[in-house]
Order: structure tokens, then sequence, then C-alpha cells
């Protein structure tokens, strides 16, 4: 039975389908992985081949269909916007990942977000969900008065964080940040996958 990470945030321009693309990467070191992307832009489906190692599948009719998959973990993308689909797919999943860039206004817009993932653990008792910092920027000083405004929300915010770099950016057509020279880039994913697996008991 496949295990289902979701990544979710109503925003646009937080990296969502980037991320999910180089976790997947990642993690097909060792598992059998596909991305769902139930986003209808369909920004990964229409890699097609350029993705390798890595299955892309359609979209259930049943998001509870998804678990049935022959694969070990199954990473959904979905839109930078609430819809009504979200809630099937969050009940459906073993952990939500919400990546948000560190900025006040992204943050302000991951409340509509956990709302819906609240509901959703009401239904899944056994549902995890975190909140990843991605597309930072080192040389802010906001952030870690950003990280400071993430103790009112209800889930936990990873340790391990993406920073804003010019190999990510260039990751959805080069085969993920692994097959480049970029080792704070790779030590950075693999810091991350490690961080996600552990949350998974994996």
């Amino acid at each position: 039975m496949a295990l289902v990470i979701t990544l979710a945030h109503q925003k646009g321009g937080v990296g969502k389908s980037t991320l999910t693309l180089n976790l997947s990467y990642c993690f097909s070191q060792g598992l059998k992985i596909a991305i769902c992307d139930a986003d209808l832009q369909g920004s990964l489906v229409s890699l097609g081949l350029m993705v390798d190692g890595i299955s892309l599948i359609p979209i259930p009719s049943d998001f509870k269909d998804l678990r049935n998959q022959p694969f070990d973990l199954i990473l959904v993308d979905t839109p930078p916007y609430l819809s009504n689909k979200l809630n099937d797919i969050f009940s459906c999943s073993d952990l939500i990942l919400v990546p948000t860039r560190p900025s006040i206004l992204d943050l302000m817009a991951i409340r509509s977000t956990l709302a819906l993932i609240k509901q959703a653990m009401s239904i899944n008792s056994d549902l995890k969900a975190c909140i990843v910092f991605n597309m930072v920027k080192n040389s802010s000083n906001i952030n870690s008065e950003i990280r400071s405004l993430t103790k009112d929300f209800t889930i936990s915010v990873l340790k391990n964080s993406i920073s804003d770099r010019v190999s990510f950016t260039r990751s959805i057509i080069s085969g993920g940040v692994l097959q480049t020279n970029d080792e704070k880039a790779k030590s950075e994913i693999i810091g991350l996958a490690d961080e996600i697996l552990s949350h998974l008991g994996l």
C-alpha cells in the first residue's frame, strides 16, 4: 500500500511543483516513487519523458485509489488555490507538507489551508502535517522573525529548509538538483527528505 504525501498551499509562487519534483528524485534513490499532479495547470505532467525514474500518474476519480497504486510513495502536487478536491486529497494522505516562502503574506495565506488540514485530521486521525520554509533568502534577517510567527500554528515547522538558489529553479529541466554540482542544494534536499521520512516513521 502506497504512502501519500500531499504538498499544498493556496498561494501560488511558493515552489510546490519544484519541491515536489526534487523530493521525488531524492526519494527515488531507495523507493518506488510516483507523482500525481492534481493541479489543472499540469506543470509536472507536462514534463512527460523529461522525468526519469519517477512515474507520473493521472488524477484518480476517487483519491482513495491512490493507496492501491504499486508504489512505495506518491507525492501529490495541488493547485495554488482552495479547491473542493483538497478535502478528499487531504483525507487520503499520510502527510501534508505546506511549503511557504518566509514572508508575512505567505504565512497569512496559510491559515485557510491549515483550516482544511484540521478538518481532514478530524476524519483521518493518523494524518500528519508540517510546514517547510522554501525559497529562503539566506541573507535576509527576517527569517528568524518569520519563524517565530509560526508558534501559534497548529502544526509544526520542519527544521530543514530550502534556499532560494538558481539550481533549484533550473532543476525542473535538469533532472533535479541531485544531478547538479550544487552541493549546498543537494544537502538541503537530502536533509529535508530525511526529515520527512522520519515524520512518516520510515
